[in-house]
């Protein structure tokens, strides 16, 4: 078909080049979450006035050795981040640096908009209050919907907000947690955990992977240097 000009249409292609992968995995492990539940309702080192805005200078990786629901629970993400890698294309070996930390969420708690300093990120919900009749995740609400912020779910944000402060600022997704559910994603996505108002504390565990190709030549070149 031509038009007026003398043009003929083009073929037109759709390259989804750069994709933000989330996954989710959904985990029947109420075992688990019991014994996790009660080492974060029982240490006295959740009791202080500050956990929260310690938690994540703790590594639950340090305990694993002891904690046996701890060493279970590394051994999900890993699984659950063998299987990301897949999906997103990264093959190899790797050296993997990993952190798990603590989310002990009294009444009233949030987390503010931010990311992480890692390459994949994820969340492994302990206990949550209950969403019945939600999705997992919504991703088709409006941006009129944003500021009706639903008590205690995970809010994620487009990541080319970043890239340019008109692009993608009104693209979100909102996950609504429930116990046995790990989330992972990529850790430069800004995300943020509105308050939530139930009772009980609502525990998770984020963990922050890091991995380096043990086959990567080096091109940087290492010298000695002091300030």
């Amino acid at each position: 078909m031509r038009s007026g000009m003398g043009v003929a249409s083009v073929n037109s292609v759709r390259y989804d080049l750069f994709p933000t992968t989330v996954m989710t995995f959904e985990h029947d492990a109420s075992a688990l979450n019991q014994a996790i539940a009660d080492h974060f309702l029982n240490h006295p080192r959740y009791a202080r006035a500050d956990q929260a805005e310690r938690s994540d200078s703790l590594n639950l990786m340090d305990i694993v050795d002891e904690t046996k629901a701890f060493a279970h629970l590394q051994s999900m993400f890993e699984r659950a981040l063998g299987d990301y890698c897949r999906a997103v294309g990264w093959r190899g070996d790797f050296d993997l640096a990993m952190q798990m930390f603590p989310n002990v969420a009294p009444p009233r708690h949030y987390v503010p908009s931010h990311n992480h300093v890692a390459h994949v990120a994820a969340v492994y919900y302990v206990h949550t209050p209950a969403f019945d009749g939600k999705p997992i995740i919504d991703a088709d609400a409006d941006m009129t919907d944003y500021w009706r912020a639903e008590e205690g779910v995970l809010i994620l944000h487009d990541p080319r907000f970043n890239a340019s402060l008109n692009g993608g600022w009104q693209h979100f997704a909102r996950v609504y947690p429930k116990p046995g559910l790990m989330i992972m994603f990529p850790a430069f996505l800004w995300h943020e955990v509105t308050p939530h108002f139930s009772n009980a504390a609502r525990l998770s565990v984020a963990a922050n992977f890091t991995l380096t190709p043990k086959d990567a030549a080096a091109y940087e070149r290492r010298l000695d240097f002091s300030v």
